[in-house]
């Protein structure tokens, strides 16, 4: 990745998540909490803060409830493969 994500750019995923994520049960899923932790790994330090609130501890989180389609997984993929098509991928 060639830069890390702004405030702005991490406010906007957050946005697209809440929207994709119906359901409170996809808040503790891997799915998404995965796609958290890459955000957090991909933003600045101070944009990585927006995303401690919505983390969850291993202890509650739950495999994937095989939803089909998963929308945070879509989105988790959305975003990678964005990054794969910045990096020329």
């Amino acid at each position: 990745m060639s830069k890390a994500l702004t405030a702005k750019d991490v406010e906007a995923l957050l946005a697209g998540l809440r929207q994709a994520a119906p359901r409170e049960e996809c808040w503790r899923c891997d799915c998404l909490q995965g796609f958290l932790t890459q955000i957090e790994l991909d933003a600045e330090p101070a944009a990585a803060a927006l995303i401690a609130p919505l983390k969850v501890p291993a202890g509650q989180m739950h495999g994937c409830l095989g939803c089909a389609p998963c929308p945070p997984g879509a989105a988790f993929a959305d975003y990678l493969r964005g990054l794969n098509q910045s990096a020329g991928g």
